[in-house]
């Protein structure tokens, strides 16, 4: 899968419309490394990632079971809800997911927790989430939680001003600078190469 060696480079049409997009902040010669990686873990003819590809990258990454979590990033990288990542969503992901801009960063980080893309985050949602970061790094929660419903509600605690059992775009941004991990919990290092 992965083995295959490619020279097929980017046109430098897509290359420029890359650069240009307002989100992409990569130079020509590491959006083409990026397509060269990426076009490794496409089969034969194709040209974008199925979600069950995505995974199986995605968890190729981390020692503990990545898969309920890449489905999230899968579904945040897929803007045109076509159940395939083509290489332009792939880097316009990587950008946002990775964005120094915190109102970019804070945007991507609310559309992971908020599943059903509602314009809220449930504690079901959160906690799914958090669960699947837990699963796929293999680490425990902080000491002074019990579990991560624990850790949900005391997030709730915090985030939600208005009580009303769900958090809004403008709480989470708001809450963010209160509870940082809640954005950095969602910045997963893979498991180093060994």
């Amino acid at each position: 899968m992965g083995a295959k060696i490619s020279s097929k480079k980017l046109q430098p049409k897509t290359i420029n419309e890359l650069q240009h997009h307002i989100d992409v902040d990569f130079t020509k010669d590491e959006i083409q490394d990026w397509y060269k990686d990426f076009e490794k873990h496409l089969g034969q003819g194709e040209t974008a990632l199925s979600r069950t590809a995505f995974i199986r990258v995605y968890n190729s990454l981390f020692d503990g079971d990545a898969s309920i979590f890449a489905g999230q990033v899968f579904r945040t990288f897929d803007v045109d809800n076509n159940n395939m990542v083509d290489f332009k969503e792939f880097i316009l992901g990587l950008c946002m997911s990775g964005s120094t801009d915190p109102s970019v960063k804070l945007k991507w980080a609310f559309s992971m927790y908020d599943i059903d893309q509602n314009g809220y985050i449930s504690q079901d949602e959160m906690n799914h989430i958090l669960n699947a970061v837990c699963k796929m790094t293999n680490s425990r929660l902080p000491e002074e939680f019990t579990s991560t419903e624990n850790m949900t509600k005391n997030i709730f605690n915090v985030l939600d001003k208005n009580s009303d059992n769900q958090i809004s775009l403008e709480e989470f941004i708001e809450g963010a600078a209160k509870i940082q991990f809640v954005i950095d919990i969602l910045q997963c290092d893979p498991a180093p190469d060994t």
